[in-house]
């Protein structure tokens, strides 16, 4: 069949070429509207059930809200692990899907089962799912401030929550806006005590009257007035605080009550759960998420146009800061710099090509190659919605130095046969395109076969799960695709294009002459490769040394799961002690922000303290989060040491630096956003927390471990109230009674929403603020019997302060604390990992509970795992594929021998490059200077290892298949066929390789650079190993063949020269002698 493509090729070749040019063409045309994002899709399938129950205390919001909704999501179909957190007010439960779940079919079954939970949860709650969003998904932070303090907070909350927002979410593609800051107005009734006590009146009798305040009852219509139809408009809504003051609560001796009588009515804030601030100065910040799969550089685009209408009509005072952090500018960072790679990694690629080949027409032909394999594999990502993203654009760059390989070997044998016909008597030349068929013929068999091998290595990444898997198979697919691509153009335009261009002369006068670097490196080599067989064994025996010594190095290295990336952005977390209020967390943030908008290097500030509503995270408002973005073309290094030292300088607060997609991707892994988490499961809860406080003052002492935090779970300060049901019955009032209209009184209770325009306004029912202020004021709250008895609180219940846990974590229906800690510079994951474990274990096997890991190295070692027996998998079906393209078992075993010879470069690439460097490393392994830094290999360095295999075996099957060749074809003696058939595959093998090498040089440079940070370990190990295997691979596989094979070495006094002479003789009669054959 490929026999006959070839065939047809040749045939119609102004048919392939221009089918060619319409495919890159087409290509060119759908580049534009792809979709273009940093990472691919990375979304873990997660419901997010949300509960907002305010007034409850952690250990009640466990009891009554999560469990219910935990038993009933519990056992759904594909559910991962359920996880839940139960904080003051507030609970959330994460329904955590196996990876490849359908996520609107999970939401489904999720809402579903939320039906059947309502019944067992208190009235006032009412848990709802929240919107799908990215991962990735903050694509923006925007700030609205009032520099001249013009506008209040008040305002500026209400402009960003009611119109800004609205105006932002109806913009396709955006998933939630979540605005955090200033002050959340709200129609508010502060009730006097006691000028209620005048009026004989109670709290609830107030909240039924500010309930018949406003009403949207409509008045019908008069059907026929005139002949026309008129509809009645009631006008009975609230427009301002004196329509509710003016409302009546009832007759008091013969005269109305009002409730601006009894309260004041304002406008006012509501009762704050978070702030924000930019720069050091109080703002409302708006966190745009996306939705998955959206475009993020076009959505960005269309918030810009959005801001750009809306900027000329903001409020008098009010400033729109639209790029506090943005993620297009990682992105086009990112993609800027690995499409810069691509174009230098071309160049690099072009000027190999024309030093080996020394002619433009063939370096033309081979260069097709490259454009055309790239449309289809561009062609193909768009077909599949993989979108450009740094993990695809890395396929294709890590692919570039491989693209021209089959186009090389196929143009190299087309050339050198074309260069043996012209050199023949004119009587005795062949046809023009029937040597160009056979040439492309004769070496498409170890083509084809070399390919499918490159093709197959890759195969493991198809396997991968989880994360790891989203992150790779992308680019595994996109190096497949167009590796494929260039075999099918090595097959159909090459030829093509032969017949075109290689036409009439072929060359200068010296045409049957090689370029001089070919002539240089077969003199250099002709030698080295003879010695190589004279001294087999010992060739054969110190390559398996080196590779012992190279596995005995690499076995000291550490592991990680993903290098870190450089997102411009560093997350800051402050954890004040927890019980900390708002005001006191507010004003410690604040200090701490202005610190680090000093810093030299750093573009913008912004926070956010506490959670806003709709958050997703159950953070106290102990809690602050801090996003410092870094100038472009700063050194991150050097500003991440300046927050370090600001830090450093601040008591009792616990810190955590990271990086927002950094954060969420360990979110996704273990629900923390640090690296490591240990979840330590228990029912008891105080045992829980000292174990959870033994385990992290052990890990503080551990050298390789930072951020180490426990204080998640922690006891604080709450007031219960214990009724004595005897005293109340005696006041006339049930427990239910008496607890509602303490509610009532301290929290409020939301009677209606009050629409005006776009906006909405809570109407609230309390207490004035300066009577709920402190606890003797709540021990002195009045009740009111129902046979109109008033008492204090105090004189029917016990009021008193005591410890209560601010934060309840469970997952898969147990009670857990949970420590997290990140990885130290200098250290590595798979290490620290087992050194955790050997402290953490006895102290939780002591307190008789259990313990889980979770986080990054989870995923690392599963990645292993996979490619590992799926990499022995296909280690064998490539053995039984060598098999078939050797015709020899023992061949096909010798050609795998280049697999441990690639791993040597590798190693040693990743020891030059990773760690405390080579010179102090390998001193602190003969046990002089400092301690041993261990390099670190991460998935993207095994990635690049499956890289490498693939392009190593490719190498012995071009030159075996050549030896085979000489030998059955042309009838060449064995010890002749591997000294010709080494120096006749020389130069495609080192075009080959070199060009694959040099091709990733630039994506090796870009190291640190954003977008390179998981391509770059991977080019450093494929650069390291090719260097290695192809040298190795020229002398090792002739020695190796000449032993395997059994050839006779020939006596020892035969000169050098004679040697060749005899090779120089019996080149041409062979090749005459196929010529005649193949005629």
């Amino acid at each position: 069949m490929l026999k006959g493509l070839i065939r047809f090729s040749l045939r119609h070749a102004s048919l392939v070429v221009l089918a060619s040019l319409l495919l890159t063409g087409y290509a060119a045309l759908r580049l534009p509207n792809m979709s273009v994002d940093v990472f691919p899709e990375l979304n873990a399938p997660t419901v997010v059930i949300m509960t907002e129950s305010g007034g409850l205390a952690a250990d009640e919001v466990e009891q009554y809200v999560t469990f219910p909704i935990e038993t009933a999501v519990n056992g759904m179909t594909g559910v991962r692990r359920v996880r839940s957190a139960s904080a003051i007010g507030l609970g959330i439960v994460w329904v955590d899907l196996e990876w490849g779940t359908d996520l609107y079919d999970a939401r489904q079954l999720v809402s579903e089962r939320l039906v059947t939970a309502r019944e067992n949860l208190p009235d006032e709650v009412e848990p709802f799912i929240t919107p799908i969003t990215s991962i990735a998904g903050e694509i923006m932070l925007i700030s609205l401030s009032s520099p001249d303090g013009s506008a209040n907070p008040m305002q500026l909350r209400s402009y960003g929550e009611f119109e800004l927002r609205n105006k932002i979410l109806a913009v396709p593609g955006v998933a939630q806006v979540v605005a955090i800051g200033g002050e959340l107005p709200e129609y508010q009734v502060n009730v006097d005590q006691e000028r209620l006590r005048l009026y004989d009146l109670t709290i609830t009798d107030v909240v039924e009257a500010a309930g018949g305040a406003h009403s949207t009852a409509s008045g019908g219509y008069l059907v026929n007035v005139d002949n026309f139809e008129i509809p009645i408009r009631q006008q009975s809504r609230v427009t301002r605080p004196e329509d509710i003051a003016n409302t009546i609560i009832k007759y008091h001796e013969g005269v109305p009550v009002t409730i601006g009588q009894v309260s004041e009515v304002i406008l006012g804030p509501a009762i704050k759960r978070g702030t924000a601030s930019e720069g050091g100065e109080p703002a409302v910040v708006l966190s745009i998420q996306k939705s998955p799969g959206t475009n993020t550089l076009a959505l960005t685009d269309s918030l810009d146009a959005l801001f750009d209408q809306i900027e000329p009509t903001l409020p008098e005072g009010v400033v729109l800061n639209r790029d506090v952090v943005r993620q297009s500018h990682f992105i086009d960072r990112a993609v800027h710099n690995v499409t810069k790679v691509l174009g230098e990694a071309v160049i690099i690629v072009l000027v190999v090509l024309v030093l080996f080949l020394m002619n433009l027409r063939t370096t033309l032909i081979t260069l097709t190659a490259i454009p055309i394999s790239l449309a289809v594999g561009l062609l193909m990502m768009d077909a599949l919605n993989l979108g450009l993203n740094v993990m695809t654009l890395g396929g294709l760059t890590v692919a570039i130095g491989v693209l021209v390989d089959d186009a090389i070997i196929d143009v190299e044998n087309v050339f050198r046969r074309l260069k043996q016909n012209r050199a023949m008597p004119e009587a005795e030349q062949r046809p023009f395109t029937e040597v160009i068929f056979d040439a492309s013929n004769e070496i498409r068999p170890a083509m084809v076969f070399a390919t499918v091998i490159i093709v197959m290595v890759f195969v493991p990444l198809l396997f991968l799960q989880g994360l790891e898997g989203r992150f790779f198979q992308p680019l595994a697919l996109t190096y497949m695709i167009s590796i494929l691509a260039s075999l099918v153009v090595a097959l159909t335009v090459v030829p093509a294009m032969c017949r075109f261009l290689l036409k009439g002369k072929l060359g200068g006068k010296h045409e049957d002459r090689d370029g001089f670097l070919v002539r240089l490196l077969k003199r250099a080599y002709e030698p080295s490769l003879r010695a190589a067989i004279r001294y087999r064994a010992w060739v054969l025996g110190t390559a398996g040394a080196v590779t012992a010594g190279a596995l005995l190095l690499a076995s000291t290295f550490g592991t990680s799961f993903l290098p870190s990336f450089n997102e411009g952005t560093f997350t800051v977390f402050l954890l004040a002690p927890p019980g900390t209020s708002i005001v006191e967390s507010d004003r410690l943030a604040t200090e701490v922000e202005k610190q680090l908008v000093e810093i030299e290097g750093v573009r913008s500030v912004s926070r956010r303290t506490g959670r806003a509503e709709r958050d997703e995270h159950a953070e106290p408002v102990s809690n602050s989060e801090i996003e410092v973005t870094v100038e472009a073309g700063r050194d991150r290094f050097e500003v991440r040491e300046a927050i370090d030292q600001v830090l450093a300088s601040i008591p009792g607060i616990t810190t955590m630096v990271g990086q927002p997609i950094e954060h969420r991707l360990s979110h996704v892994l273990s629900g923390t956003p640090a690296a490591i988490a240990i979840n330590v499961f228990g029912e008891n809860l105080t045992e829980l927390r000292r174990v959870a406080k033994e385990i992290e003052g052990e890990l503080q002492s551990l050298p390789g471990a930072r951020d180490v935090n426990a204080n998640r779970e922690v006891m604080i300060t709450s007031l219960p109230i214990r009724y004595r049901h005897a005293e109340l019955a005696a006041a006339g009032l049930s427990p239910a009674d008496a607890a509602e209209q303490v509610r009532e009184a301290i929290y409020g209770e939301v009677v209606d929403t009050v629409n005006q325009g776009v906006r909405q306004y809570d109407l609230v029912v309390r207490l004035a603020p300066e009577e709920r202020e402190s606890i003797a004021q709540v021990r002195d709250l009045l009740l009111r019997g129902r046979g109109g008895a008033t008492v204090r609180l105090s004189d029917v219940a016990d009021i008193g302060p005591e410890r209560s846990s601010n934060l309840i974590t469970r997952e898969n229906a147990q009670r857990k604390a949970v420590v997290s800690l990140n990885v130290a510079e200098g250290s590595n994951l798979g290490d620290l990992v087992a050194q955790v474990q050997e402290r953490v274990d006895p102290i939780v096997q002591s307190a008789g509970m259990t313990v889980s890991y979770g986080g990054q190295f989870e995923a690392q070692q599963s990645a292993s795992r996979t490619i590992l027996v799926a990499g022995v998998a296909v280690a064998l079906i490539m053995l039984m594929l060598l098999q078939i393209s050797t015709g020899s078992m023992r061949a096909a075993v010798l050609v795998m021998l280049n697999m441990p010879l690639a791993l040597i470069g590798g190693i040693a690439a990743i020891y030059l490059t990773e760690g405390g460097g080579p010179i102090a490393n390998t001193l602190a392994l003969v046990g002089i200077g400092g301690p041993y830094i261990p390099p670190v290999i991460s998935i993207a360095s095994l990635v690049g290892f499956i890289t490498l295999f693939g392009i190593a075996v490719r190498n012995g099957i071009l030159l075996i298949n050549h030896y085979n060749h000489l030998m059955e074809a042309e009838g060449v003696p064995m010890g002749e066929a591997i000294v010709q058939g080494s120096m006749e595959r020389l130069v495609p093998i080192l075009m080959t390789a070199i060009s694959a090498a040099l091709g990733l040089v630039p994506l090796a440079l870009a190291a640190g650079e954003p977008g390179s940070e998981l391509l770059a370990p991977l080019a450093i190990v494929t650069l390291g190993g090719l260097l290695t295997s192809t040298f190795l691979n020229l002398i090792v596989v002739p020695a190796g063949y000449s032993l395997v094979f059994g050839h006779k070495l020939e006596p020892r006094q035969r000169s050098s020269r004679s040697f060749m002479t005899r090779i120089a003789g019996a080149l041409r009669p062979a090749k005459a002698t196929v010529n005649t054959k193949e005629n």
